[in-house]
């Protein structure tokens, strides 16, 4: 009988076919009713199992190719800009699809136009119901059970065999698509899931693995397509949080687990692209803040604030480099060191703002010298000025600021000015009232000012 089979598939293989494709009737569909008539007239006709599978096989892809043609003629009707489709039907596939001229819109940024879903599921029926699919065993894989041992419950390990899905006919191989379009195409069958409340929502996302595997795409490109609609969800969410509330509170959490349930991502990748896009986000508000030229300085303490309490590093991982982390410094130091704000006995504040930043002690110190350095010899200018012009009266307080300067470095400002307008300089101070101020400090600061005027 085996010898025959060749002469019999041969001779009646074509009648068996198209048995096959009459049984699909209108709906594609093979009923149950009419599957033994087919294996009995497999039978009759003299072809082999093995046979009757590719036949059947052959059948089947001739008739899911005007099905996924169909999607793709709608996706690009709906996703090409006039153009491009006026491009694509004159001649081979070639452009960049995902290049259509639109902006993202719909729900958090996703652009969600192509209303080819139903058609989608229709393919997927057409494949599930003839059992086109197939389970083959590939490996291991290893479970956990709970056992009953010695009246107490144990879970234990146990090994099974792992089936994988096979899709005998796809898109791809068939060439009903191309793979640039087959991406586009799962990646809006993602989003029309994503976008879609109730119950029809929970049947595209468990029909997603299948859609991807019927079109043709490997389950590491299925993954990331689904990553980077994630990634770009989690982009959008969160930077809308962000700006408006400042920070990410219970509720946005959830909605963002939520998420990663709807596009079964691993927990490992939501927890990636949270950080990353947190560090994005941040790292914008940086720019943002430290393009001005004068960066104001309870912006920039709010910022280094939200930083720390999200745990994130200024340098490393929102990327501000050291010359920007020394504006920022200096941005919050310097004003409350011209009003007062920051003394030698409130020191501590240097010392917030330092670990706050992410600086070293070091690193610090010669910024806050650098910066004691440059408000000194401004002061001294100023003084240099008003005296010129006769108005002692206005170097009052700039005298007290450059004693407050001259508490830090114990009077090592190392000033440049002449001895008579050093002198001047003290004699204003020395004859200022000092009410309820002990003696011993006035003494120690006016000696400080000496040695900063270099008297």
């Amino acid at each position: 009988e085996d010898q025959t089979y060749d002469t019999h598939l041969s001779v009646f293989g074509s009648a068996y076919r198209t048995g096959i494709l009459e049984a699909m009737g209108s709906t594609g569909i093979i009923r149950p009713e009419f599957r033994a008539p087919l294996d009995d007239l497999r039978g009759r006709l003299g072809v082999s199992e093995e046979a009757g599978k590719g036949l059947f096989l052959e059948a089947a892809q001739e008739r899911m190719v005007p099905m996924v043609e169909w999607i793709v003629l709608e996706l690009e009707r709906t996703m090409l800009t006039a153009e491009q489709l006026a491009r694509k039907r004159q001649k081979d596939f070639g452009e960049d699809y995902f290049k259509s001229g639109k902006g993202a819109s719909g729900t958090l940024g996703l652009g969600s136009d192509a209303n080819i879903m139903s058609d989608c599921m229709n393919l997927i029926d057409f494949y599930n119901e003839n059992d086109i699919a197939e389970q083959r065993e590939n490996g291991t894989k290893t479970t956990y059970k709970k056992v009953q041992e010695g009246g107490e419950e144990k879970t234990v390990e146990e090994e099974v065999p792992n089936f994988e899905t096979i899709y005998p006919i796809t898109g791809l191989e068939s060439k009903a698509i191309q793979p640039e379009i087959s991406e586009l195409l799962y990646r809006q069958f993602v989003v029309g899931g994503f976008t879609t409340q109730g119950p029809q929502a929970t049947r595209y996302e468990e029909a997603r693995a299948a859609f991807g595997g019927i079109i043709g795409l490997e389950k590491a490109k299925m993954e990331e397509i689904t990553d980077s609609i994630g990634s770009q969800v989690y982009e959008n969410f969160i930077g809308n949080a962000m700006r408006t509330k400042g920070s990410l509170d219970q509720q946005d959490m959830m909605f963002l687990a939520n998420i990663q349930s709807k596009l079964n991502l691993a927990e490992d990748a939501s927890e990636k692209m949270l950080l990353q896009t947190q560090k994005k986000i941040l790292s914008e508000e940086a720019n943002a803040l430290l393009d001005n030229e004068d960066p104001p300085p309870e912006a920039v303490k709010a910022f280094r604030e939200k930083c720390n309490s999200m745990a994130m590093d200024l340098e490393q991982d929102i990327g501000i480099s050291k010359p920007r982390l020394s504006r920022m410094f200096e941005a919050e130091v310097s004003p409350g060191l011209g009003n007062g704000a920051i003394t030698i006995e409130s020191a501590a504040i240097l010392s917030e703002i330092q670990e706050s930043l992410g600086l070293t002690p070091e690193e610090a110190e010669k910024m806050f010298e650098s910066i004691l350095d440059k408000r000194a010899k401004a002061a001294m200018a100023r003084i240099k000025a008003e005296l010129l012009r006769g108005r002692e009266e206005n170097c009052v307080d700039i005298v007290e600021r450059i004693v407050r300067y001259s508490q830090f470095v114990n009077g090592e400002l190392e000033l440049d000015v002449d001895e008579a307008t050093a002198w001047q300089t003290f004699n204003l101070y020395d004859a200022m009232a000092f009410d309820g101020v002990e003696s011993q400090t006035v003494e120690e600061n006016k000696s400080l000012l000496k040695t900063a005027l270099g008297l």
